[in-house]
């Protein structure tokens, strides 16, 4: 199991980001509509994994697949949606770590990884609770990675609150929260890779599930709400494209 590390900040890791956002933004091309540094790593005097988050925001998720050859030569190796519809995941490792977030255009998890970065750089009190929550966690889950996010999602989520955050996003059931969530709406246990949850803001605002044919097959929303049917119905046009 892989060791959680932090590392005091490091200026040089914007040069890192701006350096690697480079090279990617020639591989991309047209199809990049914004780059953005985001994670710890982007926020001066934290402390941090020493990995560089980037997130690009693309004008169609669906034409990802076809850089994939052309990422890998420069190191990238390609994961997926990795939990996360209308996202393309990769990781690279050697020499420095960097972790790519390809979004599909005007997902709202851009915004939310933006405005709690922010919220970290602008408020100095918030910033030092964030991290003394990390050391605390890594302390207590250094070599259990899920813990460790799920021991920050509280405090993220109520960042996020005070920021006015109130996006639109689904996620697989991966984590204990998720679970629960999705237990809660569909009072059955989620299956792996076909139960999903649906956020309003930092609130589950329902749950749904894919039958063996990969067609929604159940669901339970809140209330109506046509923004939620096209963020689905999204996901299903482009998730073969991986």
């Amino acid at each position: 199991m892989q060791e959680i590390i932090l590392a005091p900040y490091n200026s040089q890791w914007p040069n890192l980001f701006v350096q690697e956002a480079e090279i990617l933004k020639n591989i991309f091309k047209d199809l990049v509509i914004a780059i953005h540094h985001k994670g710890s790593t982007s926020v001066p005097n934290l402390m941090a994994k020493p990995i560089i988050d980037i997130t690009i925001e693309v004008e169609d998720i669906a034409q990802v697949c076809k850089l994939n050859q052309f990422l890998a030569a420069i190191g990238y190796d390609a994961l997926g949606e990795y939990g996360m519809p209308l996202r393309r995941f990769f990781i690279k490792t050697n020499p420095q770590s960097y972790n790519l977030h390809v979004w599909d255009k005007g997902h709202a998890e851009i915004a939310k990884d933006l405005l709690f970065r922010d919220a970290l750089i602008q408020n100095s009190e918030v910033r030092a609770t964030y991290e003394n929550l990390k050391k605390k966690l890594r302390d207590q889950f250094q070599f259990d990675r899920e813990q460790y996010i799920f021991g920050k999602d509280r405090l993220i989520k109520e960042i996020l609150r005070v920021a006015g955050y109130d996006g639109l996003s689904m996620v697989h059931v991966l984590l204990d929260a998720e679970k629960q969530a999705y237990q809660n709406f569909m009072k059955e246990e989620p299956i792996p890779n076909k139960s999903l949850v649906v956020s309003q803001g930092v609130t589950f605002i329902g749950a749904f599930s894919l039958d063996e044919n990969d067609n929604v097959e159940q669901k339970n929303i809140i209330s109506s709400h046509e923004q939620v049917e096209k963020l689905i119905d999204r996901w299903l046009q482009t998730k073969s494209s991986q």
